[in-house]
């Protein structure tokens, strides 16, 4: 086994907790694929935070975006 450590994974409790929705909201997110990716352990459903972070950072956000103004 290498040395790299393996990443603590979120199960959906967690998750929900630290993006402010309900488990039921993730369960949702993943049928339609919309939200973060996750990882099937078992029955088991589990996130790797760095996901979380890929899909939070390609997520659209507000105040930086500079409309272009049609000439």
């Amino acid at each position: 086994m290498s040395d790299q450590s393996l990443e603590t994974l979120l199960d959906e409790k967690e998750l929900s907790r630290l993006l402010r929705v309900s488990i039921g909201t993730l369960r949702f997110w993943r049928t339609i694929e919309r939200g973060p990716r996750y990882r099937k352990v078992g029955q088991l459903v589990r996130y790797a935070p760095s996901d979380v972070h890929e899909w939070l950072n390609r997520r659209p956000s507000g105040g930086e975006a500079v409309a272009e103004v049609a000439q």
